[in-house]
């Protein structure tokens, strides 16, 4: 996918008024196609007297200036949720809450409602008369009404829905997962031996960042593989998806002078890292619950068993990818493109977390577990860093207690506690 395509997918991800300004926009097209449809058949309806003009300014500027305070009483509990589960979870948190489709629409619903009830209420005593009512019009603005305290009954249930540690840590991984495969450039060849100097053929010339800083969110690849094909030039990213870029940074090496330039505008810049882009961002916000969930002002270490559930799914997940950087060969030029190894992976996944854990044996069961079940079900070419970490868990944990009640706290348990039973046979 393009740069282009990736800003354009960005802006609708973070553009939280688009979905509400569409719900103004639908209420002012509905009132003149009610309307017209009014004063069609204002002759014949002429008699009916459902309803009194001054009952219906009453129930109509009811309507919308009830919606209105509603409206604001409804979105201040949810920012007040927010914020809740940004100090709880993780201030990186806030993203995921805020681009809620339901929210947005929610939200639509109830400004259509408003801008609707006003419109409505321009039209009375229109068409001629003063004594004239738009019934199909309120009977609209009753519908609206109705949607809008429904909206608000599934805006409930998704906010507290989403607010559940278990729901978000579930989106969570699940984000993780899905992006992993997404992310590795397809029809490369893997590269090793890069750091810590990497170099091109030729020397090269040093291509570096031109616009504002913040994060890497995207490199189009495919646009970089064209240029060096067309120039049979060979290109190595020095930065990848997630790094923090400011003016100057570097961003390529290029076996050439001539398209320098061209290469900066391959990389995607934007003010945060992405989920949906960058998978180990939704693993790094994995880890971030878990170690505050171990932080002595919560001491909450049943969420960072929670939180290992799904590091182990993405570390599953991401074990038969071809993780690191890639070479793609197009032509007389090539590209590389750095990216995790699996040693990054399962050191973001792992790392912290078993530091901060050695004290609570229900994490130092859950990790003992979440390592064995790797180790047996992944290939060996994956063991190295599983290995380095279960021998870290065994030497802290020893020195911590005595060694002979070592065993209760490695002894592997899915439930952290619950799921599995010390005996003598499991004493390491």
């Amino acid at each position: 996918m393009g740069t282009h395509a990736i800003r354009l997918r960005m802006w609708w991800d973070d553009a939280f008024w688009v979905i509400p300004v569409t719900g103004l926009l639908v209420a002012v097209v509905v009132d003149w196609l009610v309307h017209a449809t009014d004063e069609a058949f204002a002759d014949s309806a002429a008699e009916l007297t459902l309803l009194s003009p001054s009952s219906a300014v009453t129930l109509l500027a009811s309507i919308g200036g009830g919606m209105i305070t509603f409206t604001g009483f409804v979105f201040s509990l949810v920012l007040l949720i927010i914020q809740f589960g940004s100090s709880s979870y993780s201030p990186r948190t806030v993203s995921y809450f805020l681009r809620s489709r339901v929210t947005q629409s929610v939200l639509a619903i109830f400004v259509a409602t408003s801008t609707y009830a006003f419109l409505a209420l321009i039209s009375i005593g229109s068409a001629g008369r003063d004594t004239y009512v738009p019934v199909l019009g309120v009977l609209v603005c009753l519908v609206f009404l109705l949607a809008s305290l429904v909206a608000f009954l599934a805006l409930i249930q998704n906010v507290a829905g989403r607010i559940r540690v278990d729901a978000l840590l579930s989106d969570l991984g699940r984000v993780a997962r899905r992006a992993l495969p997404q992310r590795v450039p397809a029809g490369g060849e893997l590269v090793a031996g890069l750091d810590p100097a990497p170099e091109v053929a030729g020397g090269g010339v040093v291509v570096r960042h031109r616009g504002d800083s913040g994060q890497i969110v995207g490199i189009d690849v495919a646009g970089a593989v064209r240029m060096a094909a067309r120039s049979g030039v060979e290109v190595l990213f020095q930065v990848r998806v997630g790094d923090g870029i400011a003016p100057g940074t570097r961003v390529a090496l290029v076996a050439a002078d001539s398209v320098v330039e061209q290469f900066d505008r391959c990389v995607l810049v934007h003010r945060e890292r992405s989920l949906k882009y960058d998978p180990l961002y939704a693993l790094r916000i994995l880890t971030d619950v878990g170690l505050r969930a171990l932080s002595p002002a919560i001491n909450d270490p049943t969420t960072a068993v929670r939180a290992l559930d799904e590091v182990e799914a993405v570390l599953r997940a991401a074990a038969p990818l071809p993780l690191g950087p890639v070479r793609i060969r197009a032509g007389a030029g090539s590209v590389v493109v750095r990216g995790a190894t699996w040693s990054d992976v399962v050191d973001l996944a792992i790392w912290e977390v078993l530091e901060a854990g050695l004290t609570a044996p229900q994490v130092t069961r859950r990790i003992s577990a979440l390592l064995s079940d790797l180790l047996t079900d992944l290939p060996a070419e994956r063991h190295a860093p599983l290995l380095r970490y279960r021998q870290r868990l065994h030497e802290a944990v020893t020195e911590s207690v005595q060694p002979r009640d070592a065993g209760p706290w490695l002894v592997g348990d899915n439930q952290g506690i619950g799921g599995g039973r010390w005996t003598e046979e499991t004493r390491p």
